[in-house]
């Protein structure tokens, strides 16, 4: 993977990305609109939700922790070694989307699907959630993560990596096979998650390189915040209790890429003095 690595490269692929990296956000509201005029809801929402059901649920549970902070962070964590700019692009795209979910979320309290319709005509998992449907946070954060390390590699790069907005759609699928969305929730929130992640991976880009050797506050600041995720993993339950062997999988990921990179890190301290 490749990232702009001088102020001045940065400063070009910004203005570059202003044209036209933006127009990506209005990927996911165009598919809104046409599946509103084919399928409007709750007819799409039902479709999605019943035919969600040929895989298992632990398959949608999976993809569902793509949209949990504690989670994702601490499977991009061996970013930290091997890419810290691209794991430092997902952290800001988060953040800033996560931000502006606020208002909408808290401003609009639209109702969940099982707010609406008979809980028994579509399948739940776990404890039904009623309010606060639009946007949908898990998806939000799903594409705001793994967009702002899409965007943040060089241009001529990205090609192959297409796939981690596979992913992330398959992070917002789940929200609706486990019966807590609306597609229109999905879709929201992968628009403006793109947005966060394409700001993101321009904020990252702009840092000096300093910030991305191995003995600099940021990294071992990050560091600690992936031994505190894998920490809530170990110890939280997130989401659903069926999640819970794969946050062991997750927690295992983050403490061992923390390990190597603190080992590195102070080792590399060590040889310098």
């Amino acid at each position: 993977m490749t990232t702009h690595s001088g102020s001045s490269k940065a400063s070009r692929g910004m203005a570059t990305v202003q044209k036209k990296d933006f127009l990506w956000c209005l990927a996911p509201l165009a598919l809104w609109a046409v599946c509103w005029l084919f399928m409007p809801e709750p007819g799409l929402f039902l479709y999605l939700n019943h035919s969600a059901r040929s895989l298992p649920d632990i398959v949608w549970v999976t993809f569902n922790m793509l949209g949990n902070g504690w989670s994702v962070f601490a499977l991009c964590s061996p970013l930290l070694v091997f890419a810290p700019r691209l794991l430092t692009s997902a952290i800001f795209g988060g953040a800033i989307a996560g931000a502006l979910s606020r208002w909408p979320k808290h401003v609009l309290e639209m109702p969940r699907p099982a707010g609406i319709l008979d809980h028994a005509s579509f399948y739940i998992l776990e404890r039904p959630l009623t309010s606060f449907a639009m946007p949908s946070g898990h998806t939000l954060t799903a594409f705001a993560v793994l967009s702002g390390i899409y965007f943040a590699i060089d241009r001529k790069h990205r090609g192959p990596f297409f796939w981690l907005f596979i992913l992330a759609t398959f992070g917002g699928l789940a929200r609706i096979a486990v019966g807590a969305h609306w597609p229109s929730d999905v879709f929201a929130g992968a628009a403006l998650g793109i947005f966060g992640g394409i700001l993101g991976g321009h904020f990252s880009n702009r840092l000096p390189d300093a910030l991305f050797q191995r003995a600099s506050w940021l990294l071992r600041a990050i560091g600690v915040g992936a031994a505190l995720c894998a920490y809530m993993l170990l110890t939280t339950k997130i989401d659903f209790k069926l999640a819970q062997p794969i946050q062991y999988i997750f927690a295992t990921i983050a403490i061992a890429s923390v390990l190597i990179f603190f080992w590195r890190s102070f080792r590399s301290a060590k040889i310098h003095n």
